[in-house]
């Protein structure tokens, strides 16, 4: 469950180039969005089309070679999570952490697993009908209707993008044994990836005292859904318009991440809100030297303001370096 929060990259020109096209690049800059909107993307006969590999950081690309080192010994300022985990994202290599094998709730950071067992378990261009009507779920969501049909793409994209919470109930919902069923799913699934310090007992994030993660464990989920390009063009995208395959029904998701589009260099993953878990989030963030790393934040009072002082922070304190420059 979320609460409701709807929301440059660094270009060396060439000296060749003319002032003219300087100034256009600068002009197009300020009018562009910080990443393009995901409108009427077609995944099935009447869903929206759009090139998702385009969207963010070509994640299979980063340089491997470079290491985060430290440089600095400043101290970390006041953060009032009760638990973070800062990891390299290419390397894997721990930054730093508080707290990070602390099981704590997570609020809707559980649809990121929710949108990972739904992909490695249906078809991806499987049809759901809508069974659980949004009028009958708590919290954030985007008005599903019964009996109307989306396809999986696009409950993804409802969950992903604005946290939807019957979009999650309903993708759960479509398992041939129900909610309860998609839910032992998930929990297969973290078996898989070795995250032994969580389980979950449904598939929004609700609170449950069973229902539970660590920071350190969702590092291991978010390396594997950084590996699925569906995910993170929904978790990049500021909006994005979805339509019912047999009503024509247009809904359209506003991104509940308040620093996308707002802060150069940091692009989503999850947002997460509720009463036990306070405030959650998953952050991609681009250091000084163009290197990507992942924070992960739980059990926040200002998830935001935490996240950019972690990035301070961090770009102020590390630099990244390969091998054998370290050795020198």
């Amino acid at each position: 469950m979320a609460k409701n929060e709807p929301k440059t990259k660094i270009f060396n020109l060439a000296d060749s180039l003319s002032w003219k096209l300087i100034l256009l690049f600068l002009i197009t800059l300020l009018l562009l969005p910080p990443l393009p909107v995901l409108s009427n993307l077609k995944t099935q006969s009447r869903e929206i089309t759009t090139n998702k590999q385009n969207i963010g950081p070509d994640l299979k690309k980063i340089n491997l070679s470079p290491y985060p080192k430290r440089i600095l010994s400043s101290p970390l300022p006041h953060i009032s999570a009760k638990s973070f985990y800062i990891q390299d994202l290419s390397t894997k290599v721990a930054m730093i952490s508080k707290n990070k094998n602390s099981k704590l709730p997570m609020a809707s950071l559980t649809k990121l697993m929710t949108a990972w067992t739904a992909i490695k378990i249906y078809p991806l261009k499987k049809t759901i009908r809508i069974k659980v009507d949004g009028q009958n779920v708590d919290g954030q969501k985007i008005d599903l209707r019964k009996g109307e049909e989306y396809s999986l793409e696009s409950l993804i994209a409802g969950m992903i993008i604005h946290s939807a919470n019957d979009a999650a109930i309903n993708i759960a919902a479509a398992y041939p044994s129900g909610i309860s069923g998609f839910v032992n799913q998930m929990n297969r699934q973290a078996k898989l990836l070795h995250m032994d310090r969580t389980h979950f007992t449904n598939p929004v994030g609700f609170d449950n005292k069973n229902h539970y993660t660590t920071s350190h464990d969702l590092s291991l989920l978010v390396d594997k859904v950084l590996e699925n390009p569906l995910i993170t063009a929904f978790a990049q995208a500021p909006m994005m318009r979805i339509v019912s395959i047999n009503t024509n029904r247009v809904i359209t998701l506003t991104t509940t991440n308040d620093l996308l589009g707002t802060e150069p260099g940091i692009l989503g993953l999850k947002t997460g809100w509720t009463p036990l878990a306070g405030e959650c989030l998953i952050s991609l963030i681009k250091s000084r030297t163009n290197n990507w790393y992942v924070t992960i934040v739980l059990g926040s009072s200002h998830r935001f303001k935490d996240t950019l002082q972690l990035r301070n922070w961090v770009n102020a304190n590390f630099d990244w370096q390969k091998i054998n420059e370290q050795n020198n």
